[in-house]
């Protein structure tokens, strides 16, 4: 009678060590995330310089500048020459923040804020006529349409 015991006992066990309790688990590893690859450094770099080179074209330089730089009596700010509205309108678009007049004219002014927002206006958007004489200059259409074939 002990047999009849231990022997629903054992298929028991055997039934639960066949289901996800006994089965071996994969060992788990982080992911890691994976870089940008060699061509979009490339993209990214012949991105930048023609960013570069338009602020260069509308103010003069390019990059952080300690003093405030301001063209048009007023009405344009930063490297990129942004109007207020104009700033309010892009970055609204682009991500949906709406900014007060003096939000967008400190953010003009910051260079890697102006600078992010206007590679998006240019080469996600297509809007290179926002700068029409350096547009003309730098052929501006031109180069967005070859850095964006690649």
């Amino acid at each position: 009678m002990n047999i009849h015991r231990t022997a629903p006992l054992s298929l028991l066990l055997a039934a639960l060590c066949v289901g996800p309790g006994c089965a071996k688990k994969p060992v788990e590893t982080a992911a890691v995330p994976q870089g940008p690859t060699e061509h979009e450094l490339f993209v990214k770099a012949r991105k930048d310089e023609v960013v570069q080179s338009l602020a260069i074209c509308e103010s003069g330089s390019w990059g952080p500048h300690s003093s405030r730089i301001v063209g048009g009596r007023g009405a344009y700010h930063g490297r990129f020459q942004y109007t207020a509205r104009t700033y309010i309108t892009m970055q609204q678009r682009r991500d949906g923040t709406v900014l007060t007049t003096q939000e967008a004219i400190e953010a003009a002014q910051d260079y890697e804020k102006a600078a992010a927002l206007t590679a998006w206006v240019m080469f996600d958007q297509g809007e290179t006529w926002h700068w029409p004489l350096c547009n003309r200059k730098l052929g501006l259409a031109n180069k967005v349409r070859e850095i964006n074939a690649l």
